[in-house]
This record gives structure tokens, sequence and C-alpha cells, in this order.
């Protein structure tokens, strides 16, 4: 269950029976509050408001990467970012189009808001799943026949650890957070997960293969990797 709240924006309910009390931690993009049995939400509710202080420090110690506002610039590899303001409406808008993510927001949006930049990064999230289920699949199979892979299925999904990973049945499985990264590195993972398509592990025929295929650039596109964030 979430709870929506105007100030702290998403927050996350989780039932744990070896809980002894209410617990809120910061998660990426949401707080989530852990409760023992038997506590009501009436209760919940309460307990969030005589919290919110402390509350909103926690959201303050968070490292913020973006804050999405019309002024913002933000691109991933397939398309730019552009947020305004359109005519009297309580509703966001987002359309997709040449290279363009639109998004349209009420008037008179206070940007600073918790709530706000939820709803802004969900939108963004949307498009980000979108592009990659477009795109992800083309690249798999253009590099896989440039390098003479074979591989089962390829798959999207929202890890915010890994990149990307590979199955035993072949089936490449990729972050949409890829899209934020440069599309070299996109290939390179790519690449990295059709490796283990031959060499299920990260042993010495695994480090020369990837190095073949990356051009002599293995450990030097690797260590770059690591610089960027798999979560935003």
């Amino acid at each position: 269950m979430v709870i929506k709240d105007k100030d702290l924006g998403d927050i996350k309910l989780v039932k744990n029976a070896q809980a002894r009390r209410i617990i809120v931690r910061r998660k990426d993009d949401y707080l989530q509050l852990t409760y023992p049995p038997g506590v009501s939400i009436s209760y919940i509710e309460k307990t969030i408001e005589e919290m919110k202080p402390r509350l909103f420090k926690l959201l303050e110690n968070k490292k913020k990467q973006y804050l999405f506002t019309p002024q913002t610039e933000f691109k991933t590899f397939s398309f730019a970012l552009k947020i305004f303001e359109s005519a009297p409406t309580s509703n966001y808008y987002l359309k997709l189009r040449d290279g363009i993510l639109s998004i349209s927001c009420p008037p008179d949006t206070e940007y600073d808001t918790p709530a706000v930049q939820t709803t802004i990064r969900g939108l963004i999230e949307k498009a980000l799943r979108y592009e990659a289920k477009r795109l992800f699949p083309q690249k798999v199979e253009a590099l896989a026949h440039r390098h003479g892979f074979t591989f089962s299925n390829v798959k999207i999904n929202q890890s915010r650890t890994r990149w990307g990973s590979c199955s035993s049945k072949k089936d490449i499985n990729l972050s949409y957070h890829c899209m934020l990264l440069p599309e070299y590195l996109v290939d390179f993972v790519i690449l990295h997960e059709l490796c283990h398509t031959k060499e299920m592990n990260h042993g010495e025929r695994f480090w020369l293969l990837l190095d073949k295929v990356s051009g002599g650039k293995a450990k030097e596109l690797t260590k770059e990797l690591k610089t960027f964030k798999t979560g935003w």
C-alpha cells in the first residue's frame, strides 16, 4: 500500500510481523514506513504528521542529482527533456516526439516539492522504459549478428543495482536505466551480456572475448561504466 502525501510524496507501507514500532527509511524515490501488525492506517497517518519535521530532514539529506524544473537540461541518448506549464489544468501530460520528451505541468507548479518531483520522475521513467523496449532489442540483435553471438530473448527491467544480466537460457536482461548512459556504453553493456552467452563467468576467457568484441577496450570501458550510477 502507498500513501501519497502532498508534502512528502509517496510513502510505501510495509507490514512486518517482526517490527516492534513504526520505522521510516528513505529509499531511492520514496519513503518506506515499516509497521507492526495491528496498527491502523489512521494511526499511521497521524504518526506521519507528527514525524514530518524529521521526515523532511530525511528527504533533504538525500543527494539530489536532478531537480526537474522548466530550466532543467536532461538528455538520454534518444531524447531530451522539455518541461513547461500549460493552460489551466490540474493534470500532467507527456509527449515523446522527434527526440523531445515534453512534460506539461499545471500552472504555478511548485517544483521543489517531493510530490511534484516524484510525479515528473515517474513520467520520465515511463519514457525511459518505452524507449528501452523500442531500441534495446534492435541493438542486441545488431551486435549479436555483427559478432556472431546467439541469444534467446531481450527483457527490459527497472534494476537499480545492475545494468544488465544474462541467464543460463541466454536471455539478455537490460535495465531501462541504461538509457541514461552514453550510447557507446549502452553498446558495451550489451556486449558484456552477449559474452556471457558463451562464458557464464568473469574468468580469463570471458575478458579475452569481451576485449576482442570491444576493440581492446574491455577494462577501460568497464572502469568508465563504474563512474555511472545505475539509479538517478
